[in-house]
């Protein structure tokens, strides 16, 4: 497919050709406003991608030495409080009502994973089987690796299982059956987190989404590339899926809620992208070769996003990438065409001490470029490899140790944002049930409007939660990933790790002892 050459600035936002969808347009624009919609936003169509924000381009600048952020002060910490714990409260009595029923598939997967994980013996070796399972070609594979896997384990294993692995041999037809059996678990665990391989598929999915009154980002599972191939189709997958897709999306009825912000249309389709996968040798020790090479492959995917109204997320990686991938994203950002583009955003991590340096960087830099970003919050998703790598190598360890710091400086970070929204539009990217409550206190307390930032969740996981945050006017954007099965499984297992940590909220979810005074509880040392 050829790739298309940005949009002129006087070029608009497409439309859709029916009548229908024209007369619900123009019946939302009234209802924008309602929303608190300024009337130019409303009644202006908004340019491919152009802001009013946008000022002359600027080159960015070097990071100076940061002063910690004030703290509030004490009387309005303690009322944010008092009032995160009632959000959480009330959140909570109202997803207690919406538990899953015993026929749903769901409610059988969720019990599965429940009683996988209870053991961290057999967790551990359940992850480490499922992700090994899609290079094992043959069922007499599968099966031996399931009876070397869960042997070290079988004591804590129910007697059927036990009774299983002894007398399945890897050959016999029960062991095929055995084999059989273990992909198909998987792969519907896998459908659960991952919206599909083909555009049909994926298209499907988001429909569902909209239709659940939520909205989307994409990714393309897979990391670090090998070769300049790899590269190229990763960057030309990105082109495809958003030629494909976007024009899809202006088909939709308008939905207030997820189309609109203070200040303009929304774009409806946004795609998530790892930096490291657009070049073969992503090198921080060579910055300004590997910045070029990145940016290289970056421009045409922004130049298509920008043309098909797509906004643009760069997702954090590891530590070690963290700081060339801030540059690249300020670097590119500040290049003339792409200036005054709002629609463009980027992740930062709070399990490292350096969020808050970032975000003091990012804003300044958004201040100085004159056209606000959106910057999605996030605990962090690599906390055992980071530590791993930094121990191994005799190196400090680049992330907080304990999960109640990380936790803590997500709040502090989310006020952060809050505070400065204008500049940093905040995505409260969380499943916790006191760290979104605390991100709708701030807002409250900030008289931040509810459509000035959103609430991010993680596709398969938590879905009550989000369709009651989106019934309640938050905006919800579902991180929605695709892609093939092998890399997919890495990903399902960060995502499952992840859903069943004993701190998780989602573990918690639906347990009959489950403790509202702990999941609500400040982040603190624990005693």
């Amino acid at each position: 497919m050829a790739k298309k050459k940005a949009a002129k600035s006087n070029s608009t936002r497409p439309k859709s050709t029916s009548a229908s969808a024209k007369k619900a347009a123009s019946g939302t624009k009234k209802s924008a406003k309602a929303e608190s919609a300024p009337k130019k936003a409303a009644s202006k169509k908004k340019t491919a991608g152009k802001s009013t924000e946008a000022s002359a381009a600027k080159k960015p600048t070097a990071a100076a030495p940061r002063q910690p952020e004030q703290p509030p002060a004490p009387e309005v910490a303690a009322r944010v409080e008092h009032a995160t714990q009632e959000i959480g409260r009330s959140l909570w009595d109202h997803l207690d009502r919406r538990k899953p029923s015993v026929f749903e598939r769901r409610w059988w997967l969720d019990n599965i994973l429940e009683w996988a994980t209870q053991d961290e013996s057999v967790k551990v070796q359940m992850f480490r089987f499922v992700d090994v399972l899609p290079s094992l070609k043959t069922s007499e594979a599968v099966a031996r690796h399931l009876q070397e896997y869960f042997d070290e384990v079988r004591s804590h294993l129910p007697l059927a299982v036990r009774m299983g692995l002894d007398v399945a041999e890897p050959d016999s037809l029960l062991g095929k059956a055995l084999a059989v059996n273990a992909r198909i678990n998987a792969r519907k665990m896998a459908e659960r987190f991952i919206a599909g391989t083909r555009s049909e598929e994926i298209i499907t999915s988001l429909t569902r989404l909209r239709r659940r009154g939520l909205t989307f980002t994409l990714d393309l599972l897979g990391e670090c590339v090998l070769s300049d191939d790899e590269a190229d189709v990763y960057q030309q997958a990105y082109i495809d899926l958003i030629t494909e897709v976007a024009p899809h999306t202006e088909r939709w009825p308008v939905d207030p809620l997820l189309d609109y912000d203070e200040r303009t249309q929304l774009p409806r389709c946004q795609v998530s992208l790892k930096l490291s996968a657009l070049a073969a040798n992503f090198k921080p020790i060579d910055p300004e070769g590997t910045a070029e090479e990145v940016k290289s492959r970056l421009r045409p995917i922004m130049e298509t996003a920008r043309e098909h109204d797509t906004a643009i997320h760069i997702d954090m990686e590891h530590y070690a990438f963290k700081d060339l991938t801030l540059n690249i994203f300020k670097e590119i950002c500040s290049e003339p065409e792409f200036a005054d583009w709002r629609d463009v955003g980027i992740v930062v991590q709070a399990y490292l001490p350096e969020a808050e340096a970032d975000l003091q960087d990012l804003r300044d830099w958004a201040e100085e470029r004159g056209t606000s970003i959106c910057v999605r919050l996030v605990k962090g998703a690599y906390w055992d490899s980071e530590v791993m790598t930094a121990e191994y190598r005799n190196w400090k360890t680049p992330v907080y140790q304990n999960k109640w710091e990380s936790d803590a400086n997500f709040e502090r970070q989310t006020h952060f944002l809050m505070k400065h929204h204008e500049v940093l539009r905040p995505a409260i990217a969380s499943h916790n049930l006191r760290s979104i409550a605390h991100a709708i206190a701030w807002a409250k307390e900030l008289k931040v409007p509810s459509n000035c930032w959103e609430i991010q969740m993680l596709h398969g996981m938590a879905e009550e939660q989000q369709t009651l945050l989106s019934e309640l006017g938050h905006r919800v954007r579902v991180y929605t990933p695709f892609g093939e099965m092998i890399p997919g499984m890495a990903y399902l297992v960060r995502r499952l790790l992840e859903n069943t940590s004993n701190d998780s909220f989602l573990r918690h979810a639906h347990a009959n002892d489950a403790s509202i005074d702990e999941l609500l509880k400040a982040p603190a040392p624990v005693e």
